[in-house]
This record gives C-alpha cells, structure tokens and sequence, in this order.
C-alpha cells in the first residue's frame, strides 16, 4: 500500500466536483456536508423505487464525496492516491504512513450509503472517523 501525489488531471477534476458542489449548496464543515447528504439520502428514499432507478447515485455520490474530502483538506488531511493490491483510489490522508495515520475515500464512503438505504450512517461514520 503507497500513498501518492494526486496529478494535475485529478485536481482539475475535484475543482470541477467542487464548483458543481458549491452550485448546489453543498459546502461547509464536514458535519455541514454529511447533514446535507442525510437530507438528501431521506429525499431519495422517499421515490418511489421505479424513480430511483433514474436517479443520478454516482454523480451525487462524487459531488458530496469530493466536498466531504475538500472540507476535511481544510482540517489537515490532503489528496492522496492510495495504490494497493485492489487498485487505486482517491483519499483524505493525514499522517500518511506514519504513527497518526488516518485515511478515508470519501466518494466511496458516500456512495456505501446509499447501499444502506438508511438515513443517519454517514453522521455516525463521521464522528466515529474524526
């Protein structure tokens, strides 16, 4: 497992997430953001399933991902690729590496919450993360 520099081509694209995030609405602390989700996760499970199937998951997942990441930036943590067995994925990281280390891939953890279809996991995730 290695952490690595994120390129310019993944920047241009969380500064994209982030201007269409900022467009909705969807900006602030990391408990502002997970609160918007919350809401917008009760939105979505109030469709009718038939409507659901419509439903833009990815990209909402990507859009509040990349914000929730942008927001905990600004607490310490910084863009990462980490590269494993399995891949690569786009990570938070503080201390990489090193005693303190923490990561998380917040798109990834966004998108899981719609697989929970139930409001109020990515609240409790959070403050069990930080």
């Amino acid at each position: 497992m290695a952490f690595n520099d994120i390129d310019d081509q993944t920047r241009a694209t969380i500064e994209a997430d982030l201007a269409e995030a900022a467009g909705r609405g969807i900006n602030g602390s990391p408990a502002d953001i997970v609160g918007s989700f919350e809401a917008e996760l009760r939105d979505y499970l109030a469709l009718p399933l038939d409507v659901r199937r419509a439903y833009p998951r990815g990209e909402t997942a990507r859009i509040y991902g990349t914000a929730l990441g942008e927001s905990l930036v600004r607490e310490g943590f910084a863009w990462r690729l980490l590269v494993d067995d399995f891949g690569a994925d786009l990570v938070v990281a503080r201390d990489p590496e090193g005693p303190d280390e923490k990561y998380l891939a917040p798109l990834v953890v966004v998108d899981q919450r719609f697989e929970d279809e139930e409001p109020g996991k990515l609240t409790a995730f959070l403050g069990q993360f930080l």
